[in-house]
């Protein structure tokens, strides 16, 4: 069984340009801390142009990648694995057009959420009833990170 998350960005003119689903890991020990490091090592200038870039992927795109066997090894990124990964393969230039799903649908069965916000300049997790903010430029440690985002129950 996975432990569901959805990742949102937003760029620095406050476009929503990412809502993507993931099935696994979507707790804040993997995806959240995942994410936290590529912010810290990432080229962040030109994931961001690669971003602005992206499209959302069509009707008409989606009806022909669903009928590609090949589909999960030639668009990785549109894979409900690829999880914090994106990130890397936006940076890369890889990712062509993004996957969409709506926060709506994803309240009603994810556990994690995770939100890049270039306009904000902020990296926010949600995970059970914690919500962390931190600032872009003035990230936390791995440490200090893991430790915000505990709840009494672990």
């Amino acid at each position: 069984m996975g432990t569901r998350h959805h990742q949102t960005v937003i760029d620095k003119n406050g476009k929503l340009r990412i809502a993507q689903y993931g099935q696994w890991d979507g707790y804040p020990k993997r995806q959240g801390l995942e994410i936290l490091k590529y912010l810290r090592t990432g080229d962040l200038e030109k994931y961001q142009s690669n971003l602005d870039q992206l499209k959302k992927v069509t009707k008409q795109q989606g009806e022909e990648i669903d009928k590609d066997k090949d589909w999960a090894e030639k668009y990785p990124y549109l894979s409900r694995d690829c999880g914090f990964k994106l990130h890397k393969m936006i940076e890369e230039g890889v990712v062509q057009f993004i996957g969409w799903c709506s926060k709506k649908e994803a309240n009603k069965w994810c556990e994690g959420f995770y939100e890049i916000n270039f306009k904000k300049r902020t990296f926010n997790s949600q995970y059970r009833q914690i919500n962390v903010t931190v600032s872009l430029d003035n990230l936390p440690t791995e440490e200090e990170y893991l430790k915000m985002t505990e709840s009494n129950e672990d």
